[in-house]
């Protein structure tokens, strides 16, 4: 009888928190996308390239062909007024028919592609409490902090962090703390790590201070952001970067005009005085400009992006010049293109990569200090861009829209450096990235299901030959179609 009453307790208990549980407001949002493409030289060889590389996982075999799909949910419980619980997970993030798992110790899927999305069926990548005091609102845990301004800075990463926001009129105060982390996805330029970052000389952190002013026609602001980055500490070095961001956007009548710039400034290699012998500090300097105007003229629009981004010189050694933007994970939710400095394209396909003089994929240009790859990866880098586009509504539901984009490197890159970041191979033979001519339709099913079909044609450029003369290069080009819901 004595059990009886402890399990009628213990019953009661559990039913006693989960009404508490079901008495908060909980809200769901999120998007579930489902996509097929098809890319025919993603190797750029009118050989249709036959060799993969062992060490990087690039350069795939022929034509690509496949279905892949991402189910998001976003869940807000609302506690009690000005206080909420805010958590994100992942879904079935992969290739249909795909069952591999990426698993600890696992570099590259079976086929040979590392940029390919395994993982298991639920990945959580943000819990924060987001609530809101008379001194101002708090969010406590894993969020998004790489999201500022425009979308050509803005990250999808989640980072574990505080944020303080403070609104004064017009004016919104921004403070934050980010805590990276202290193992091999933080590293700068291949280095070793001390771990997870228990140790109090090994963190990696990122410090904001910003402010946002809203006026009648948009908004503008400008964050600091201090970086230091001692997870090298056994390696007896460390960085420490600072960079400002402003911003500024509006709409004009049917003109909407918004540019964002990025200075940087600071050390990419700090040595202690124990360094060893022959040991220099390594400078960094960051520039980017971009730029951006749409022109609504009835149903139909018209507009041009620019986009620039300096690019490191491999002749000092001593100096970083840009490339900053891998390094410091900004920049994947901009994606101008179908294939060039595309998210999903580089994720799912791979990176549009070089040459080296022996004809190996993806290790031409890649760059020692800033860990940057030499072909186009996700994190656009070393580029001037310059895009037109226009687009049609012929109904509220229908959106036709093409554009041209063509790019070249701000420095053109050598084949390899040394780890100490002297040049060792041959400088590229071109800087010229090509041009991209996409088409991209979109229909609205329902208000909240959205059906896009869309074709890339890339004329790509000789940079892509890295330093290979001999190299047969063609032109590629993409087809895909994508449902994409969003609640």
């Amino acid at each position: 009888m004595k059990k009886f009453w402890i399990v009628l307790l213990a019953l009661g208990l559990v039913a006693g928190f989960a009404m508490s549980a079901s008495a908060a407001d909980v809200k769901f949002s999120g998007s579930y996308y489902v996509a097929g493409i098809y890319v025919d030289r993603p190797s750029m060889d009118k050989d249709q390239n036959t060799y993969v590389s062992p060490t990087t996982g690039l350069g795939q075999a022929g034509p690509q062909a496949f279905y892949f799909q991402r189910l998001r949910v976003q869940t807000e419980f609302r506690v009690a007024e000005g206080l909420n619980l805010v958590t994100r997970f992942d879904a079935l993030e992969k290739r249909w028919g795909d069952n591999s798992w990426m698993g600890t110790g696992d570099t590259y899927n079976r086929l040979g592609n590392n940029a390919a999305q395994i993982q298991e069926n639920i990945e959580f990548e943000r819990a924060y409490l987001d609530f809101t005091t008379k001194i101002g609102r708090f969010n406590v845990g894993y969020m998004n902090f790489v999201s500022w301004g425009t979308s050509f800075h803005d990250s999808d990463i989640s980072r574990a962090g505080i944020k303080y926001i403070v609104p004064i009129g017009p004016l919104t105060v921004i403070a934050a703390i980010e805590k990276g982390p202290g193992n091999a996805a933080a590293k700068i330029g291949g280095d070793s790590n001390v771990g997870t970052g228990t140790l109090s000389d090994g963190d990696n952190n990122v410090y904001d201070l910003g402010a946002i002013y809203k006026f009648g026609a948009g908004d503008a602001g400008l964050i600091y952001q201090k970086g230091i980055n001692k997870t090298t500490r056994t390696a007896n070095r460390y960085s420490d970067l600072n960079i400002f961001i402003p911003y500024a956007k509006a709409k004009l009548g049917p003109v909407f005009i918004e540019g964002e710039a990025v200075v940087g400034f600071g050390d990419m290699r700090k040595w202690d005085s124990a360094a060893a012998a022959g040991s220099v500090d390594v400078s960094a300097t960051q520039y980017a400009l971009y730029l951006h105007a749409k022109a609504d003229i009835g149903p139909a629009y018209v507009g041009g992006r620019f986009v620039y981004l300096s690019g490191d010189d491999p002749t000092t050694n001593t100096k970083v010049e840009g490339g900053l933007f891998t390094p410091l994970v900004s920049g994947d939710s901009f994606n101008p293109c179908l294939i060039m400095w595309n998210t999903q394209y580089t994720k799912w396909v791979g990176q549009v990569a070089t040459r080296n003089a022996n004809s190996t994929i993806g290790t031409g240009g890649a760059n020692p200090f800033t860990g940057a790859s030499g072909g186009m990866d996700t994190y656009l880098d070393n580029a001037w861009v310059y895009q037109i586009y226009g687009g049609f509504k012929p109904t509220p539901k229908l959106d036709i829209m093409a554009s041209v984009t063509y790019a070249y490197a701000d420095k053109k890159p050598y084949s390899s450096w040394t780890t100490a970041g002297a040049v060792a191979g041959t400088e590229f033979l071109s800087d010229v990235y090509g041009t991209e001519i996409d088409l991209v339709a979109k229909y609205k099913i329902f208000d909240n299901l959205e059906y896009m079909a869309g074709f890339a044609y890339m004329l790509t450029g000789d940079y892509f030959k890295g330093s290979n003369a001999n190299f047969n290069k063609s032109d590629n080009y993409l087809l895909m179609h994508q449902l994409t819901l969003t609640f």
